[in-house]
């Protein structure tokens, strides 16, 4: 059986099984300590967790064949705390591996990270995906930022955008030339960076300010401007 470790939504779980056969006993073995049967391991794992009412099991036929076995899925931190029951010497082994697999985690998501920073570089992220991801409307905001001329501005004869000086290294300006260039389309792409700064939380409140101002209502312009009192910040991007 090969070693089997899941990471979903940044933690990693292993079964106890695995766990056991991969970790404890051999540490065990190279500390000159007997083998601990699965029955045995199972019952030190509900003692120290014994705060979780349920556990996540599975049969697991072991490795060369043979009965199956009960397991039970861990996360990091229960290996952890399963593991600091162990002699001096078998947790060394146990906080060594879970250290090595947090540096694999993390190699893993900074991997990831590359690849979004080189697609969103390579291909841009459209405005609809933007405005989709923080809850905005698209084309009432592209409207109110327009009127604001803030941040956008578009020739209404040939369809070319410009963005503030400000923000220029934020966004990748598509040209009648290029391919991608539509007629009728929002003729910019995010970059990584423009990701990165309209992201942040200020910024994006800002627009949803800039909304307001353009196309809300009287009472959600004055519960706007209250807001915007009371926090002493200003409007604008």
């Amino acid at each position: 059986m090969s070693q089997q470790v899941v990471i979903f939504n940044n933690e990693f779980s292993m079964s106890s099984y695995e766990f056991l056969t991969t970790v404890i006993n051999p540490a065990r073995s190279e500390a000159g300590e007997a083998p601990v049967r699965n029955d045995q391991f199972l019952a030190r794992v509900r003692d120290e967790l014994d705060d979780c009412k349920t556990f996540a099991t599975a049969l697991i036929t072991p490795t060369g064949g043979g009965r199956q076995m009960e397991s039970i899925t861990l996360t990091g931190d229960q290996l952890l705390l399963v593991g600091m029951r162990e002699s001096k010497a078998v947790r060394r082994k146990v906080l060594d591996y879970i250290r090595r697999i947090e540096k694999d985690k993390q190699l893993l998501e900074d991997q990831k990270t590359r690849a979004a920073t080189q697609s969103a570089n390579r291909r841009g992220v459209t405005w609809g995906d933007y405005c989709k991801t923080y809850g905005l409307p698209a084309q009432k905001l592209m409207s109110a930022l327009l009127q604001h001329r803030g941040l956008f501005r578009k020739n209404p004869i040939s369809n070319e955008w410009s963005v503030n000086p400000k923000y220029s290294d934020c966004f990748r300006i598509i040209k009648p030339s290029d391919q991608k260039f539509s007629a009728g389309g929002y003729n910019f792409r995010f970059n990584a960076k423009g990701l990165e700064v309209f992201g942040k939380p200020a910024i994006v409140d800002k627009l949803r300010g800039i909304l307001i101002a353009f196309t809300g209502t009287d009472q959600q312009k004055q519960e706007h401007l209250l807001k915007q009192a009371q926090s002493g910040k200003l409007e604008g991007l």
